[in-house]
C-alpha cells in the first residue's frame, strides 16, 4: 500500500481507537493491532508516535475544515454561515467522536511541543475565522454593533464542546445534531442580547 494510503489508514484507526479509550492507552502497538499489521509497518509511514499525532490533527484540520467550507457555501447572510458553520462543526464531531478527546487531550498537559503548538494553531485559525464572520454578521445588521466579535466564538466553541460532554456521558452521538439545533437558537438569543418590552 502507497504510504500516503497507509498514513491515512494510520489515522483512521488512531480516531477509532479513541472511541474507545483514552489517548494515553494508543500505544503504536494498539494502532498496529487494529489495522492487523506489525508496529514495524507502523513505523514505516511514520518515524515516531508524535509524527502520528501531527498527522491527526492535519487530517481534522483538513477535514473539518473542508466540512465547514461546504456548509457556509449554501448559506446567503453572515449569520446564516455561522448557524451552518456550527452544525457543519456538531455534524463531524458526531460522525468523529474520537477527534475531542484526542484534541483537548493534548491540551491538558503543561509546556509545548510540536502537537501541542499543532492543536493550539488549529483552534486560533478557527477563531479568527469565526471572528471575520461575527464582524460581518455585525455589518451587516444581522447581530447587535456592541456585540464583542473576539468573544462570540468562544460561546460558539464552547457550546460545541459541551454538546461532546453531555453525548460522552449520555452515550449518545447520534443526537449532537438535533440538540445542536435548538442550543444555536440559545446562542443565537444571547449574542442579540436582551430585546426591550
Amino acid at each position: 500500500m502507497p504510504t500516503d494510503a497507509r498514513q491515512r489508514e494510520i489515522v483512521a484507526a488512531v480516531l477509532a481507537l479513541a472511541r474507545e479509550r483514552g489517548p494515553d492507552a494508543i500505544t503504536t502497538q494498539a494502532i498496529a493491532d487494529r489495522m492487523g499489521v506489525t508496529q514495524g509497518a507502523v513505523f514505516r509511514h511514520f518515524p515516531d508516535k508524535q509524527a502520528i499525532w501531527l498527522a491527526v490533527f492535519a487530517w481534522v484540520r483538513e477535514s473539518l475544515g473542508a466540512a465547514i467550507a461546504a456548509a457556509m457555501e449554501k448559506a446567503g447572510s453572515p449569520l446564516a454561515k455561522i448557524e451552518r458553520a456550527f452544525l457543519a462543526h456538531v455534524t463531524f464531531i458526531a460522525q468523529n467522536p474520537g477527534v475531542p478527546r484526542v484534541m483537548f487531550h493534548e491540551m491538558q498537559y503543561p509546556g509545548d511541543s510540536p502537537v501541542r503548538a499543532e492543536v493550539r494553531a488549529m483552534i486560533s485559525s478557527y477563531r479568527e475565522r469565526l471572528t471575520l464572520l461575527f464582524r460581518q454578521a455585525k455589518a451587516a445588521g444581522e447581530l447587535p454593533r456592541d456585540l464583542d466579535a473576539t468573544l462570540a466564538p468562544v460561546s460558539f466553541i464552547g457550546a460545541v464542546q459541551g454538546l461532546v460532554i453531555e453525548a460522552s456521558l449520555a452515550g449518545d452521538e447520534a443526537g449532537m445534531v438535533k440538540r445542536g439545533r435548538k442550543l444555536f437558537a440559545l446562542l443565537l438569543d444571547g449574542y442579540r442580547g436582551r430585546r426591550q418590552p
